[in-house]
């Protein structure tokens, strides 16, 4: 039998498909032609029949899917970085979050979110996260667009700050215009980037949400969302204060309400989530509906001190969960699954490595409707890989290896990272950028960040 030809072979790889069956190949192989996956297996039988024109011998290390980030405000990278450290002891944070969050946000210019968007997709592809999903919170998404590409990344867009409330948290961000008029008019104007289905942008629907749109909105935008066959996207109860005023606006407990009326289903993706009462637990545990949890987000607002976090709960009820940063506050992309591990312990349930890398490949791609092609390692699919090095010593001794990498090492031992067949990480340093010349301007655009604003 004659071997075929690939582009690329990864061989002698410690291989987690994350595909249904969870099917793992501790001797493996993948080989890849143009952007897609053509051949996966025991490395024996792949390298029998398979030769690439180039190779990649992983020494043994844990090759698996790129990370899909569900939740994450791409233009406030750096803002999340730069607010300044307070502790409020009981004060009123309103002023700090007009001048620190609000005004560098209202500062942002093409140029800032360029610069944004550069820096925070090249620290995922550092953490081996190839794809992200922005919950419509971009103003120049031609701009963010650009960087993303220019750093060889996948995303997704929505419409940014689609809100009909007149509260002042909200009303305060510029761009807002808090109509359900001119939100019905704005939804849907991202989802044109879908019609090329090779394109690494794409485009969803998404409100804000938590307490920021009317039922009317939520429906309109869901139809929308289940008529274009891409995902709809909002924050939900990401606080008890968020939850308490769904609480009053609705009636009732906003996740049953919502059952009443017909608005979960299978298209909706909501953020947080992480004030659930009991009849809320029960209705999403029966419902289609995919949740992102985003732990850092929990513990940094200090919502588990008022409320139980359920979201783990919910994984082992059969709940499509994923995982989203949302701003990097306080943490990167490398610890995400680690607190969420912490977490579901805390609270008294148990998720394995493995569930982690679960809710962070397969369990994203199926939240977006990307299951098709993209969230695990399978022939057909596009060949989004990351392969990790065991020259850590997190990563020994060489026992139990979905430990020692998932939870341990976490994103320090990422060392080559694969976009649509394309190398866009080697040994840990990107292969397109000139990194050294992307900080620089990115100071730049910081500094002007805060001169705009005001913020020393």
């Amino acid at each position: 039998m004659t071997a075929r030809t690939c582009d690329l072979l990864i061989r002698n790889a410690y291989v987690l498909t994350a595909d249904e069956k969870r099917t793992k190949y501790p001797s493996g192989a993948v080989a890849i032609t143009g952007r897609d996956i053509a051949a996966i297996g025991p490395s024996a039988d792949i390298e029998r029949d398979w030769r690439g024109a180039r190779a990649i011998d992983a020494h043994g290390a844990m090759v698996h899917p790129g990370f899909i980030d569900t939740h994450y405000h791409v233009t406030q990278h750096m803002i999340g970085k730069m607010i300044q450290e307070v502790s409020f002891e009981g004060a009123d944070p309103t002023a700090w979050i007009a001048k620190q969050y609000t005004g560098m946000n209202n500062a942002l210019g093409p140029e800032e979110e360029w610069a944004n968007a550069a820096l925070a997709s090249l620290d995922m592809l550092r953490n081996g996260v190839t794809a992200f999903v922005d919950p419509g919170t971009i103003y120049d998404t031609d701009a963010v667009a650009d960087a993303v590409l220019a750093v060889g990344a996948r995303a997704s867009f929505a419409d940014a700050w689609i809100i009909d409330s007149d509260d002042p948290a909200f009303t305060n961000i510029r761009g807002v215009v808090p109509t359900f008029a001119h939100g019905a008019k704005a939804l849907g104007g991202q989802l044109w980037r879908n019609a090329d289905t090779g394109a690494r942008i794409r485009g969803h629907v998404a409100i804000y949400g938590c307490g920021a749109n009317s039922l009317a909105m939520i429906r309109h935008a869901k139809a929308l969302a289940e008529k274009n066959g891409c995902a709809f996207n909002m924050h939900q109860s990401q606080s008890t204060d968020d939850a308490h005023a769904d609480d009053q606006t609705l009636g009732k407990h906003p996740l049953v309400r919502y059952a009443e009326e017909g608005l979960l289903s299978k298209a909706c993706v909501f953020v947080h989530m992480n004030v659930l009462r009991d009849d809320e637990f029960e209705t999403v545990a029966k419902s289609p509906i995919s949740v992102v949890w985003s732990p850092t987000n929990s513990w940094y607002y200090a919502t588990r001190r008022r409320a139980p976090n359920r979201i783990a709960a919910l994984f082992k009820r059969g709940v499509n969960v994923s995982l989203g940063l949302d701003v990097s506050k306080a943490a990167s992309w490398g610890d995400q699954a680690h607190m969420a591990y912490l977490i579901a312990r805390d609270q008294g349930e148990h998720l394995s490595p493995e569930d982690l890398l679960q809710m962070q490949t397969a369990n994203a791609a199926r939240a977006m409707g990307w299951e098709s092609w993209l969230g695990s390692l399978e022939p057909g699919k596009r060949a989004d890989i990351v392969i990790r090095s065991n020259d850590r010593p997190e990563t020994w001794p060489r026992h139990n290896v979905e430990r020692q990498h998932l939870l341990i090492a976490r994103g320090k031992s990422v060392d080559t990272v694969i976009v649509d067949g394309e190398i866009v990480v080697k040994s840990g340093r990107h292969t397109r950028l000139d990194e050294r010349a992307l900080y620089e301007r990115c100071d730049r655009a910081a500094a002007i960040l805060r001169e705009r604003a005001g913020v020393s």
